[in-house]
């Protein structure tokens, strides 16, 4: 009887204990799902993890499934939590009809809104364009048609627009010089006076900025009568001219003593803007086209307006030409054509006659060599 009694009271605890522990295994189950969900909203709602960029760009491959796209975001260090990211996008009615192409991601995006993003990626989807010092407004028009960003000829309409080009407080008649070099990201369908207000914007950036580290000298060139434009359309020469940054400020130098004593400026650059064709180079007779109104063989001063996107070493320099030795007297150069970049500088008309031989025609008589600059 007494062993009955302690069998019952025995499988009485054990139903205790396994109940107890289904108690607490409950409120554990229950405190983690709440802890869980507590941290998959907190994670929903966090913004993505760029490192610090402005903006990165994934590519979703076609066929990718919604684990494929977490793994590609993971990678791609956007998100800090694959699973939270894989529920979400199993979650989300969108989960579906994930889209491939190029998606940019910008600091702003939380998880929650990517699952609307990656399906409509053709919406969402930008292009990049890599703008060089150098580079004129029709190669730039060439460049966003290669890359499908903008049909070429719309482009260039609005870039030479005069009224599109007062809208942005440009005091010319087309964007030319007035853009930055650099990276931009546009997205698909953008029109082109939009972006060309975002070049603009950068390049008034850049050109406020070096106005202010430039002051004194910036005023200078204002008293002698150079305004901006002016400036501005000088840079760009220096810019067609020069390779080397260490001769920009010398190039800029030869062309403000040219301007100085009313000489033409006779820069090759200048008798192939506008271009007939992209890359044309400068030949005798276009210097010489009378109905060229930017080459400087044929006008007396700076022409209308800069021939090409400038970079900041450049504008530098005709902020700050060249103040070295026989500075006052340079007055010629020639690329020495020896696979250096560098020009040979002349005083006079004679010596760069015989520098010209020399370096272009292959005569062994060599110049003397007296009014080379001293470039630190």
């Amino acid at each position: 009887m007494a062993n009955k009694k302690k069998s019952k009271s025995s499988a009485r605890s054990k139903i205790r204990i396994v109940i107890n522990l289904v108690i607490v295994l409950g409120v554990i189950l229950t405190m983690a799902f709440f802890y869980i969900r507590a941290q998959y909203e907190t994670f929903l709602k966090t913004p993505l993890t760029l490192g610090g960029e402005q903006e990165r760009l994934i590519q979703i491959p076609r066929g990718s499934t919604a684990r494929d796209v977490v793994h590609i975001l993971h990678q791609a260090g956007a998100i800090q939590s694959y699973p939270y990211m894989y529920w979400c996008l199993r979650q989300s009615a969108l989960s579906s009809k994930l889209q491939p192409g190029n998606v940019v991601l910008t600091p702003d995006m939380t998880p929650s809104m990517l699952p609307e993003v990656l399906a409509h990626v053709g919406k969402y989807a930008r292009r990049s364009i890599r703008i060089r010092a150098g580079m004129n407004l029709y190669d730039i028009a060439q460049a966003l048609q290669a890359n499908r960003m903008v049909d070429a000829k719309t482009f260039l309409a609005k870039a030479t627009d005069p009224f599109t080009a007062a809208e942005n407080s440009i005091p010319a008649k087309r964007f030319e010089g007035y853009i930055a070099p650099g990276i931009y990201t546009f997205e698909m369908d953008t029109p082109p006076e939009k972006m060309l207000a975002v070049m603009h914007e950068r390049w008034r950036k850049t050109w406020t900025s070096l106005i202010e580290e430039n002051r004194g000298a910036y005023e200078m060139r204002q008293r002698k009568g150079y305004d901006d434009h002016a400036l501005l359309t000088l840079a760009s020469m220096v810019e067609k001219e020069a390779v080397q940054d260490k001769e920009r400020p010398v190039i800029a130098r030869v062309f403000f003593n040219r301007l100085a004593k009313k000489m033409k400026l006779q820069s090759d650059p200048t008798c192939v803007y506008p271009p007939k064709k992209l890359g044309e180079k400068p030949t005798p007779a276009r210097c010489k086209d009378p109905e060229n109104t930017y080459s400087t063989y044929m006008i007396e001063a700076l022409p209308p307006g800069p021939i090409t996107t400038v970079s900041e070493a450049s504008m530098r320099a005709v902020f700050e030409p060249y103040q070295g030795p026989d500075n006052a007297v340079m007055l010629y150069f020639v690329a020495k054509n020896d696979g250096s970049w560098t020009h040979y500088f002349s005083k006079t008309y004679r010596e760069h006659q015989i520098a010209v031989d020399h370096f272009l025609k292959g005569k062994k008589s060599k110049p003397s060599g007296t009014t080379q600059p001293v470039i630190k």
